[in-house]
């Protein structure tokens, strides 16, 4: 007997994110007017509220958006269907064409989204982002995360740009054996800036070790940028 996960089926709800798919939160509780924007990225499964939780662990120099998957999951929601082919990058794609145009329309009205926060599917829907266009982000934080197992025509153009990234993974996860793990860390360190944070007693989760080391290089992010 096979001891793979089993998934059920994804279904396409929407291929675009409305604002009714979108929690905005702000970590003073004022008005989030003039900050850049990060938006964080659920798993699968969840939904936009899951993330939310980690808002106030990270700088007020930021505000936050969780957006919703628009695939329906049993009774959450993903980004793509698992397990995931590598010769069928569609649901993951169309997903990232719905952030992009989410974001699109956050620009146009003079709001300027910096980065992304994304976990499991998040992190590779954060990853695919990037992919498609290095400047998409400014950057991207991605925990238990992975790329989407295929090459990708803007490969090589991230890895010249090699924007800043924080992988965060625990050591116990039970989706990442070691040669998993090796791969994910070798596509990280080849195309972006990566820093670290591995967790060797942590499953598929967050932990405050994790929380600490996001809410340290979001700092730096904001140091970074004359925008904040």
């Amino acid at each position: 007997m096979s001891n793979a996960p089993q998934y059920a089926p994804v279904e396409l709800i929407c291929p675009a994110i409305d604002e009714d798919a979108v929690v905005r939160v702000d970590p003073q509780g004022s008005s989030p007017e003039g900050k850049p924007v990060v938006i964080l990225l659920h798993g699968l499964g969840s939904h936009e509220e899951d993330l939310t939780g980690l808002v106030s662990f990270l700088p007020a120099d930021f505000t936050y958006a969780s957006l919703r998957g628009i695939y329906r999951y049993v009774q959450g929601y993903a980004w793509f269907e698992m397990p995931v082919d590598p010769a069928g990058p569609e649901a993951i794609q169309t997903s990232a064409a719905a952030v992009e145009a989410w974001i699109a329309g956050q620009a146009s009205q003079g709001i300027r989204v910096a980065g992304a926060i994304g976990f499991s599917q998040g992190g590779a829907l954060a990853l695919q982002l990037l992919r498609r266009d290095p400047h998409a982000l400014e950057w991207i934080v991605q925990l238990s995360g992975f790329p989407f197992p295929a090459p990708m025509p803007g490969d090589a153009a991230l890895a010249e740009v090699a924007p800043p990234a924080l992988w965060g993974h625990g050591g116990m996860d039970p989706h990442f054996d070691p040669e998993r793990e090796e791969a994910v860390r070798a596509f990280m360190r080849e195309h972006t800036r990566t820093e670290e944070e591995s967790r060797p007693h942590l499953g598929h989760a967050v932990d405050e070790v994790e929380l600490r080391a996001i809410a340290a290089f979001l700092q730096r992010r904001a140091a970074d940028s004359p925008g904040c």
